[in-house]
């Protein structure tokens, strides 16, 4: 029976291989938060329930109702990431500036042809828009001596199992992608008895990561709605979303004490390139049961990303008796999936005066229904496996947003706040980090009869915890944790032509 099971979680390894989606890889595409315009940051991603305004097409097309004419908006943005690295009580901060596009869209606004009191709909609006989703790009540099483990372990725990590994042809081929470089630059070596031996003996190295993030996600939705009698906006859009994540992991251990023998370093730097596309379907609702009162609902449905894999290893050592560095490499490895995004629902209130606006916005979402779906069978024990990580780690989070906007014209002065709650559950939640995310925002415009132009500031505050490697051995554990704090300023300009 021990040996069944041991089998299982082999086969599992094995897949795990050449399908390198992990419930982490689910938690970062199941938490999108729209961008869109300027004015619609600076008012805490509120707009779908205040109405005309294209970023609507992403959270209630319903909003896109309300205009009375045709409007084209275009939105760049400068992301500044701030992060701080805390890591064996040492601390580092990085920074890293990207340009992107926020929004990109126009709204076609056809009035009803027919004059007569008989008619209560004000006109078809369509509606075409690029809107951001989320932003993948940060950096991370921290190190520290690490006295208990290495890298290094993690590849002896594998190549140690005689159930797995019987000879040195199954200990340089079955792990190509990790275990079997080290091995086979001898990193970790098995001698004529089965012993195995690592060339860090077992810890007393300095560790130094850098972790680049690059890209996002992206949205383009088409949508479609109209107005009842000026009281009832219902609207549906169809989004395709764009995922392009690009992450490079980079680990060097250096022998500063002289605790291992003839090893003065090695490096590992891993490659992960994941491109998607897919599709969902959003339907929304906006009421005035009374002047100036808005009420909405809006509901998303599960997106259908389809997604591709490409992933590299490279490893590099320095050994205190040779002049040059060896060097090895995995085969380029790729793989093809589904990931199924969460469905969300959104329900707000806004109340307009002639000064301007208040609005709030509940969002409701459930990262633990994320999925992913592979097409190959022998990944079905694979999928059970990462999906119920994914249902046990991950639950219902919830996002409360709040916004205001003053009118004096021409001009209009924004805030806003939103806070989302962890999406792990109580048993699954890092210890002593809190996993909340709060944005805050605030904006001014320019409102013209024809031109406008908007400039807004946010800030995005979250926290995460990176465990690099895991280990079974209790001597080895634990593995020290780094904690990566980021604060995310975003400074965003739309400007948009009314015709």
């Amino acid at each position: 029976m021990r040996k069944q099971v041991i089998l299982f979680y082999l086969q599992i390894m094995l897949i795990a291989i050449a399908n390198a989606q992990t419930d982490i890889d689910a938690l970062r595409y199941s938490t999108p938060s729209l961008q869109g315009t300027a004015r619609n940051i600076a008012v805490g991603n509120t707009m779908g329930t205040i109405g005309a305004e294209i970023s609507a097409l992403g959270t209630n097309p319903a909003g896109i109702a309300k205009f009375s004419a045709t409007e084209f908006t275009i939105t760049p943005a400068i992301s500044i990431a701030k992060s701080k690295s805390t890591f064996l009580n040492t601390i580092t901060k990085d920074d890293k500036v990207k340009f992107q596009l926020s929004n990109l869209g126009i709204v076609i606004a056809g009035r009803n042809s027919n004059k007569s009191n008989a008619s209560k709909w004000n006109g078809l609006k369509f509606g075409f828009a690029i809107n951001r989703l989320a932003n993948y790009n940060n950096d991370f540099t921290f190190s520290g001596y690490n006295d208990k483990n290495s890298l290094l372990n993690a590849y002896y725990e594998k190549l140690n199992d005689r159930d797995y590994i019987t000879d040195s042809t199954d200990a340089a081929d079955k792990y190509p992608f990790d275990a079997s470089i080290a091995y086979r630059l001898g990193l970790i070596t098995i001698d004529s008895l089965g012993n195995t031996y690592t060339a860090t003996n077992n810890g007393h190295m300095q560790q130094t990561y850098n972790i680049q993030k690059t890209g996002g996600m992206d949205e383009l939705a088409l949508g479609i709605a109209n107005m009842y009698k000026d009281k009832l906006m219902l609207g549906a859009s169809i989004g395709i979303p764009f995922i392009s994540y690009t992450e490079r992991i980079r680990l060097e251990e250096k022998d500063v004490n002289d605790s291992a023998y003839n090893l003065n370093s090695f490096l590992n730097a891993s490659y992960l390139k994941t491109r998607g596309v897919g599709f969902n379907l959003k339907v929304g609702i906006i009421g005035s049961p009374i002047p100036n009162l808005r009420l909405s609902l809006a509901i998303q449905t599960p997106s259908i990303i389809f997604m591709k894999d490409a992933f590299l290893t490279q490893m590099e050592v320095d050994y205190a008796n040779q002049s040059v560095i060896y060097t090895g490499e995995s085969p380029e490895g790729a793989s093809k999936y589904k990931y199924v995004q969460p469905w969300k629902l959104t329900t707000g209130a806004g109340y307009i005066h002639k000064y301007g606006f208040v609005s709030m916005e509940y969002e409701l979402s459930d990262a633990g229904n994320s999925k992913f779906k592979f097409s190959d069978a022998s990944a079905n024990q694979y999928e059970r496996f990462v999906n119920a990580n994914i249902d046990n780690k991950y639950t219902l989070f919830h996002t409360i947003k709040a916004g205001v906007e003053f009118k004096y014209d021409p001009v209009r002065i924004r805030g806003g706040v939103q806070y989302r709650t962890s999406p792990f559950k109580k048993s699954a939640a890092p210890s002593n980090l809190s996993t909340d995310v709060l944005t805050f925002s605030a904006g001014i415009g320019y409102r013209g009869k024809h031109f406008f132009a908007d400039l807004a500031y946010m800030q995005t505050n979250f926290k995460e915890m990176y465990v690099p490697y895991q280990l079974n051995t209790t001597a080895w554990n634990p593995v020290p944790a780094a904690t990566l704090s980021t604060k995310n300023p975003l400074v965003v300009v739309t400007v948009g032509y009314k015709l």
